[in-house]
């Protein structure tokens, strides 16, 4: 061929390519032009959304548990009028974050205490999901930032609290930038989710109130108050006490403020010799036996000592539950059958986890294996309380109502039902039997046992002024230590009137200078505050 047909030929196809490159380059850029374009109509677009109407929690006369003052949800479109406007209703603080939003330009939502008046802000009026003073807070519990339960009654029953919730959307028209396109009005849709559905406790709003005044005498501790008889949680104060307004608080704290110490394990102590004289006297054990303590018994070469060391003297049970003598339960246990004695154990509660709302269930505690109360020296400590035993307030209540009731144990229960949306009880709560668990003889004898306690034993310090009372004391030795001392468990369990008994109180207190001495007086604040005058005119 000749050079001058190559060198056609060759720019013959250098051409063709260039053609075919750039007709490939058109057709990318119109289908990239194709995709801008459906972007841009993507973007036309903004939404902001809230939930809001979220279920009460109501206690067991129906009075709210939740639900505070009226606030405001603002949709707020950037612009100097609104800037304006909010200034007016927010804070310095408030409005150097309110500033960091407008700067982006886009519409967003804030919470407002009060109405702002101007174009370019929707207000959204809205109940504040907490009280001033929220009560019962551990037990109710707290929301996230999105609203959903975190803990507590919250947590458990997230799904029935949400599911008549009502969802707001918020559109603008907005350019590429997410700024309000010129004269276009947002639109407003509100929808519900479903049926208004709330959760009534067994909480007794004014009782859980004298709970938590009486428990801010406490540093750390917590007060149970059960309904005698059926077990129901009527008040339930964790102390230090938080705001589930403001959890970032506590959560800096390092007292442990969200800890609800009424469900936490602790060391017992000598309120547990009531499970023991209840599992010795099912066994058949002479209440009247005599014994002489000379401040300790020697268990197999070791020593085991009465508080202070301090001998009691001859004594039968009643003297060694009121005067809470250590010796005498130490030597009164190595005659009952370690299995029995644990069987009793279990049977008031101890060692297991109580579901007290669905979902909802405290700490199960510890109790020592049969193998291990095998060892003689371990069955002298748990024969008052001490060793591996560890137990929740709760289950303290929970043995103390069994005591109280005739020797028939029934799990304590928080929650009472379901309330519609006019705060009616819609759906009861199924109740749990009792269980005999001690002869109602030997439960007569254990409750005058306490009533002496009160009257002139360790539980002196607590007795009321205007009910009779029965109770049993304990400072439990926790193997810590804190500057050379060691750090107590201290408890007051009781209840009162003690011939028709209608509540049960317990008091627990990390640290202090013995359950008598701490918790009484709490224990009695509570007591005066039900009877102030006379025993026939509680106050409820």
């Amino acid at each position: 061929m000749p050079k001058s047909a190559k060198r056609i030929l060759i720019l013959f196809t250098t051409m063709l390519l260039l053609f075919t490159f750039c007709a490939l380059r058109v057709m990318g850029l119109s289908i990239w032009d194709e995709s801008l374009a459906k972007t841009a109509v993507t973007q036309q677009t903004l939404t902001l959304t809230f939930t809001a109407g979220r279920g009460t929690v109501y206690d067991r006369n129906l009075q709210p548990l939740t639900g505070g003052k009226t606030s405001f949800i603002a949709a707020v479109v950037p612009s100097k009028e609104t800037a304006a406007a909010l200034s007016k209703v927010l804070s310095a603080q408030q409005m150097s974050n309110v500033y960091e939003q407008m700067k982006g330009g886009a519409p967003f939502l804030t919470k407002l205490d009060a109405p702002a008046q101007t174009d370019g802000i929707l207000c959204f009026p809205q109940t504040e999901r907490y009280p001033e003073r929220a009560l019962a807070a551990h037990m109710v519990g707290y929301l996230d930032s999105s609203g959903c339960g975190v803990n507590g009654v919250e947590k458990s029953f997230n799904s029935l609290l949400t599911c008549g919730s009502k969802t707001t959307k918020i559109t603008y028209s907005v350019d590429a930038l997410r700024h309000l396109l010129p004269g276009e009005t947002a639109k407003v849709v509100t929808t519900a989710t479903g049926v208004a559905s709330g959760v009534v406790l067994t909480l007794d709003k004014n009782l859980q109130k004298i709970a938590e005044d009486s428990a801010a005498d406490l540093k750390k501790g917590a007060v149970v108050i059960l309904e005698a008889g059926t077990g129901n949680i009527l008040a339930s104060a964790s102390v230090p006490n938080f705001s589930p307004e403001d959890v970032s608080a506590a959560l800096q704290s390092t007292d442990g403020a969200l800890v609800n110490r009424a469900l936490q394990p602790y060391s017992v102590g000598s309120v547990f010799k009531l499970t023991a004289a209840a599992a010795a006297l099912e066994h058949g054990a002479d209440p009247n036996a005599k014994y002489t303590c000379t401040g300790s018994e020697t268990v197999d070469g070791l020593q085991f000592h009465c508080y202070d060391g301090k001998a009691h003297g001859v004594e039968t049970m009643r003297e060694a539950i009121a005067k809470s003598c250590n010796s005498y339960f130490v030597k009164l246990m190595q005659n009952v059958p370690q299995a029995q004695f644990l069987t009793m154990a279990r049977s008031l509660g101890f060692g297991q986890s109580m579901e007290i709302a669905p979902g909802l269930c405290s700490s199960a505690g510890t109790l020592p294996t049969l193998e291990e109360l095998a060892n003689r020296r371990a069955l002298a400590n748990f024969s008052f309380g001490q060793g591996t035993l560890t137990a929740t307030p709760l289950q303290i209540a929970a043995m103390v109502n069994a005591v109280a009731s005739g020797g028939i144990y029934t799990q304590p229960t928080l929650y009472a039902g379901q309330a519609d949306a006019s705060g009616h009880l819609s759906v009861p709560a199924d109740h749990t039997k009792g269980v005999p668990v001690i002869s109602r003889k030997n439960a007569e004898l254990l409750c005058s046992f306490m009533q002496d306690s009160v009257a002139y034993g360790t539980g002196h310090s607590g007795q009321p002024v205007h009910v009779k009372a029965a109770a049993k004391t304990a400072t439990a030795q926790t193997g810590h230590f804190t500057d050379g001392k060691e750090d107590v468990i201290c408890w007051y369990a009781g209840f009162f009137p003690v011939d028709t008994p209608k509540y049960i109180v317990t008091v627990m207190a990390e640290g202090g200078d013995g359950g008598g001495a701490t918790c009484g007086p709490v224990f009695q604040k509570i007591a005066d505050a039900l009877y102030p005058n006379e025993i026939d005119n509680p106050v409820d």
